[in-house]
């Protein structure tokens, strides 16, 4: 299991049986529910045109435009499955996370307004992660 680049948070990405899947912090793992810290909601964007073929990634607020409560409680009975998030979807749920920070604390007065997420393609999100690591020296293949 790895960690997060910046911290020693594990984010996790959980499929629940609406159908929707999120990425969050766990903060706590009861017998009966999970608790979140700033989940967001994963959409993947397929292209309908066949000069495109690649598929995007999109971040979204999951509840928060709704409460400006950070923690959830997700009962288990809700949850189909979950699993740890790559590396490469850690580092983007963090960069995601610090621009939204950012957006907030930047437009606190329109706090009632939709929020527009940035639309990212894999290729953009490999070459910002590959960017953000300091290279060792060594190849990897």
């Amino acid at each position: 299991m790895h960690s997060s680049l910046k911290n020693d948070t594990t984010y996790k990405v959980i499929k629940l049986i609406n159908g929707e899947t999120i990425i969050a912090s766990l903060t706590s793992d009861d017998a009966n529910d999970i608790e979140v810290q700033e989940p967001l909601l994963m959409t993947v964007e397929r292209p309908e045109s066949d000069s495109n073929k690649g598929e995007s990634l999109n971040l979204s607020r999951w509840i928060e435009p709704h409460t400006e409560q950070k923690y959830f409680k997700i009962t288990k009975s809700s949850i189909v499955t979950t699993a740890v998030a790559s590396i490469g979807l850690s580092s983007y749920y963090e960069y995601f996370l610090k621009k939204l920070h950012i957006w907030q604390d930047t437009n606190k007065e329109f706090e009632f307004e939709t929020y527009e997420e940035e639309d990212y393609n894999e290729e953009d999100i490999y070459e910002d992660l590959l960017n953000s690591i300091e290279s060792n020296g060594k190849t990897i293949h």
